[in-house]
């Protein structure tokens, strides 16, 4: 925290001595020789994951495998020795055995249990002559499941659901708030019920609805049994709890729309339990982003296996279905560069998202951002 502060008082004050917006990068944005160059998948979908170095000279590799604590990749599992590289190298990491291998050597075995969906390798190269390569690379496993049990909330999908999702929680009732409506609010995919109770305290009456039992479970216990419901609104439809109360004063897709299959299908129930002056408000991922034009299948959209509709979702295809509708659409935007892995080629977005307003402003917008802010109104 003091060091934190301590820089972001030293990167101001060359800013003002400079005139120029001043900021810290990571070494390897200076000078790209001391990068170890490779190739290698963010998203392993099987259970072996390859990295192919492409060093052609010789020397000593090591390697520290490190797993993520909440953000961050800070939890180092394993540590090499030294092993000789002889020039291109494939490593190869088993996971389901744990075993490591440099080309045909077994080079360590990691314990299977200490793995989780999330990790990253920091390689680190010596060449025969003195120079010295380090790169991180960031990987994830493809989910095996599409169910959103607890451990969906707690370690499967999310480390840790309740932090990560406050940021968007806080955004989502801000927006709400910026544009009033009369009448109950009805959340879709409420999950454990932190948005509805924020509603509740900014004077919203809301009800919800989520496919998970366990995160019902934990909504009621915040907003009470009588508001929140199980519910698969894509498959079954709405309880009749729910439908008894319709028509709504607005309709809250809050990081909800890119699980469903058919994603205009659902807008068109929820469309009929609307009255006009109605609103609806969706935050969601955006398939024509820039990170998923980049990274293809390497997308941060396809880390959740919940994500069954994440290709469908996009501004065009949003603001097409809302006007088939019958919605007036107030605000349609994209914003955020949304990728976790450590690997330098992906950071290299955040790091121009975070420190770069003309770039944050150009992402904005050609509507290249990962996830999409809309507001749309009944006539």
């Amino acid at each position: 925290m003091i060091l934190g502060a301590a820089k972001d008082a030293f990167l101001k004050t060359i800013s003002v001595m400079t005139r120029r917006s001043a900021v810290l990068l990571p070494a390897e944005a200076g000078d790209e020789s001391r990068t170890l160059p490779l190739s290698t998948r963010y998203r392993v979908e099987g259970p072996r994951l390859d990295i192919d170095i492409h060093f052609e000279g010789r020397g000593w590799l090591r390697a520290v495998l490190l797993g993520y604590e909440t953000y961050y990749p800070t939890k180092r599992l394993w540590t090499s020795g030294p092993a000789r590289y002889e020039g291109r190298t494939l490593l190869s990491f088993d996971l389901s055995t744990g075993q490591l291998r440099s080309g045909a050597m077994l080079w360590g075995t990691i314990p299977i249990a200490a793995i989780g969906r999330r990790f990253c390798w920091r390689l680190e190269l010596t060449s025969d002559d003195g120079r010295t390569f380090e790169r991180m690379t960031g990987h994830y496993r493809a989910a095996s499941t599409a169910e959103a049990s607890s451990d969906y909330f707690q370690g499967a999908n999310y480390v840790d659901y309740e932090s990560q999702s406050a940021a968007g929680r806080r955004d989502a009732a801000a927006l709400i708030e910026a544009h009033p409506f009369e009448g109950t609010a009805l959340e879709i995919g409420c999950a454990t019920g932190a948005l509805l109770l924020e509603l509740q305290r900014l004077g919203i009456p809301a009800m919800g609805v989520d496919f998970s039992e366990w995160a019902v479970e934990q909504a009621r216990g915040r907003v009470g049994a009588d508001r929140v419901f199980v519910a698969d609104v894509e498959r079954q439809g709405l309880p009749e709890p729910i439908v008894r109360e319709a028509p709504f004063g607005a309709i809250v897709l809050h990081a909800v729309l890119e699980h469903f299959g058919d994603p205009l299908s659902v807008l068109e129930r929820l469309t009929a339990l609307t009255r006009p002056g109605s609103r609806i408000f969706i935050t969601t991922t955006n398939a024509d982003s820039l990170c998923h034009r980049l990274f293809g299948p390497d997308w941060e959209g396809y880390f959740d296996g919940t994500h069954r509709g994440v290709d469908r979702v996009s501004v065009e295809e949003l603001r097409r279905w809302l006007t088939t509708l019958g919605w007036r659409i107030e605000r349609l935007d994209t914003t955020l560069i949304w990728d976790g892995s450590a690997d330098p080629e992906h950071a290299t977005l955040r790091d121009w998202w975070r420190t770069d307003a003309r770039f944050r402003a150009l992402v904005a917008g050609k509507d290249l951002g990962d996830l999409l802010t809309c507001v749309a109104t009944r006539p």
